[in-house]
């Protein structure tokens, strides 16, 4: 019974968060992992490591939402291979790091950490800091590689995308904010793919819990990987009239919450 329970609200939360993510143009990574955090411990399917098995299906959900993203702006030609190709090595390790690092820490810790990123994303919204764009050289592959990691860190280490490191990063670079999104969203991908199977082995002598391999809960691939499809679909329809301003400053009010109530909850 408490399964279904937990499908239901996966749904709805995937519906919710692929409207907002597309509305708002954010990763919704930095949603997910709390809904399904709170998700677990309301229903108690998941007795116990709620954040780590949040951060891997997270991570699992974001495969499904993060393909049609890369195939669509590389349609679009939004894609800058060059940097992607210098970059995503360096994430790959990073996303494996922080993986490991995330399965020797204590849920309480690793929801401590995810709570302080979320209220600097928040802060961020609120006050509309932006990184400024600036003509620059391409950077050479070792320092792609050096930041590459920093985002495949945060990646693994909480379940989350890149967005909050590779966007201001990409910007600084000189980047449209077509090239931007799009590039953005090539480092998503292969974080998602690698940070699911560094979960899933970094669990495998942890949980025994049902329908959970390793940190992974297997069923919230179909109901919220789909249910955010559609909720992205009907968001990016609404995005050209929203008033984008407010409903940042809102959101970002919205996490800080978010962020509160994971403290109190543990």
């Amino acid at each position: 019974m408490y399964e279904v329970e937990a499908l239901i609200l996966m749904a709805i939360s995937g519906l919710a968060i692929g409207f907002i993510a597309a509305l708002l143009g954010i990763g919704g990574g930095m949603v997910m992992v709390p809904a399904l955090f709170f998700i677990f411990k309301l229903t108690n399917i998941i007795p116990h490591d709620q954040m780590h098995v949040a951060a891997g299906t997270s991570l699992l959900v974001m495969v499904a939402t993060s393909i049609g993203s890369v195939v669509s702006h590389a349609r679009e030609g939004n894609v800058v291979w060059q940097l992607s190709r210098r970059t995503i090595p360096g994430i790959a390790l990073g996303v494996i790091g922080g993986a490991i690092l995330a399965s020797h820490l204590p849920t309480a810790a690793l929801s401590d950490i995810f709570s302080v990123v979320l209220i600097i994303v928040a802060l961020t919204m609120i006050f509309g800091f932006k990184a400024q764009p600036a003509e620059r050289p391409r950077p050479a592959a070792m320092k792609c590689s050096a930041i590459g990691s920093l985002i495949g860190f945060k990646s693994g280490l909480l379940g989350v995308g890149g967005g909050a490191l590779s966007v201001p990063w990409l910007t600084w670079q000189g980047l449209p904010q077509r090239e931007v999104s799009g590039t953005s969203s090539t480092f998503t991908l292969p974080a998602a793919i690698i940070g699911t199977v560094a979960f899933v082995f970094t669990g495998l002598n942890a949980t025994d819990m049902p329908y959970t391999i390793g940190f992974v809960y297997w069923p919230a691939l179909p109901v919220a990987g789909c249910a955010s499809i559609f909720g992205a679909f009907v968001g990016a329809k609404f995005s050209r009239r929203a008033p984008g301003r407010l409903l940042r400053i809102l959101f970002g009010l919205l996490l800080l919450g978010v962020s509160v109530s994971m403290v109190v909850a543990e």
